[in-house]
C-alpha cells in the first residue's frame, strides 16, 4: 500500500451494529448483509447510531446509497466502527468488511494514493456536515472567540478557499510540503492542538511522521494572524474526546457537527464548537477493485 501513516497498528475497539431497517428501500429479506466499516463515533453508542440514522432515513433528511454501482444495498447492512482510518484500511484490505464510508475528500484522498486498488460502490448523501475545533465548556471564552474571529476573517478574506484548493480539492498523490509554525517570545497564549492523521488530507500526518495538510496550514494561520504558539499534539482519533476533557491539549481541530441539528448526537458534554472552517455533502462506500 502506498497510503501511509505514522501509526501502523493500533489497538482497536470494535463494535458491531446491525441497521436493520424495517420498511425501508434498502432492505430485503434473505440477502447477504454488507460489512460496512465506520470510523468509530465519540459520543454515540450503538443504539443511539441506530436511532439517529433510522431517524433521518425516514425523515428524508439521509438518502441513503442514492448511487451503488453494485445494485444497492438491499439486504441488512452491518455496521463495524473503527478508531483510526489506518485501522479502517486494514480491513477492508484483509476482508473483514465488504466496504469502508469515509466523507468523500477523504475517501478520494485514499483511492488517489493507493492508484487503481479501490472503486467507488455507492455515494451516500447525508446533511451538510461541517467541521470545527472543539473546547471545553468550562474554559475561559476569549481565546476561543478570537478563534472565531479568525476564522470568519480568514473565509470573509478567501484565506480558506486558498487552502481548501490547495490541501483538499488539488491535493495531489504525494505529502505536502510541510508548514512553518511561527514562534512568538514572551507570548502567554500557547495552545496545544490535537492532530490524528486519520482525516487525510485535512488532518494528515506525512510518511516521515511530520503534520501537515488542511488543518495544520489553517492553524499556522490562525497562529500568525493571533500572534500565539501553537503546539501540535499527535494523538489517536478516538482518544480525542479524552484528551480534550483532561487537559492534555486545549482543542482539538475537528469535530463533525450537522447542520441543521439543534442537539448535535456526536458532540461530547461539556465541548463547545468554534466557527466551522469546512463543509462536505457526501460519503463514499470504496471497496478493493
Amino acid at each position: 500500500m502506498k497510503f501511509s501513516f505514522k501509526k501502523l497498528l493500533l489497538c482497536v475497539s470494535v463494535f458491531a451494529l446491525v441497521l436493520a431497517f424495517a420498511g425501508l428501500s434498502f432492505s430485503a429479506e434473505g440477502e447477504k448483509p454488507v460489512k460496512l466499516g465506520l470510523l468509530s463515533k465519540l459520543n454515540m453508542t450503538q443504539s443511539d447510531f441506530h436511532k439517529f440514522m433510522a431517524e433521518n432515513v425516514t425523515a428524508g433528511t439521509m438518502n441513503i446509497f442514492s448511487k451503488n454501482s453494485h445494485g444497492g444495498h438491499r439486504g441488512n447492512t452491518v455496521v463495524i466502527f473503527y478508531d483510526s482510518l489506518i485501522a479502517l484500511q486494514l480491513a477492508l484490505e484483509s476482508g473483514e468488511i465488504d466496504e469502508a464510508g469515509m466523507p468523500e475528500s477523504i475517501a478520494e484522498y485514499v483511492m488517489n494514493v493507493n492508484e487503481n486498488r479501490y472503486d467507488v460502490s455507492c455515494v451516500v448523501k447525508t446533511m451538510t456536515t461541517s467541521l470545527a475545533m472543539g473546547f471545553r465548556a468550562s474554559d475561559d471564552p476569549a481565546l476561543r472567540n478570537k478563534i472565531n474571529d479568525i476564522l470568519l476573517g480568514m473565509k470573509a478574506d478567501g484565506t480558506l478557499a486558498v487552502l481548501i484548493n490547495k490541501y483538499i480539492l488539488n491535493p495531489g498523490i504525494s505529502d505536502p510540503e510541510p508548514v512553518k509554525f511561527d514562534k512568538y517570545e514572551n507570548v502567554k497564549e500557547n495552545i496545544k492542538v490535537a492532530i490524528t492523521g486519520d482525516l487525510p488530507p485535512i488532518d494528515l500526518i506525512a510518511s516521515d511522521g511530520t503534520p501537515t495538510g488542511f488543518n495544520t496550514a489553517v492553524l499556522a494561520e490562525i497562529g500568525r494572524r493571533a500572534k500565539i504558539n501553537i503546539e501540535l499534539v499527535d494523538i489517536d482519533s478516538g482518544a480525542r474526546a479524552a484528551a480534550l476533557a483532561s487537559g492534555r491539549v486545549d482543542a482539538v481541530f475537528w469535530f463533525m457537527s450537522l447542520k441543521g441539528i439543534d442537539n448535535q448526537p456526536d458532540i461530547p458534554s461539556g465541548v463547545v464548537l468554534s466557527e466551522s472552517y469546512f463543509d462536505y455533502n457526501d460519503y463514499l462506500h470504496i471497496v478493493k477493485k
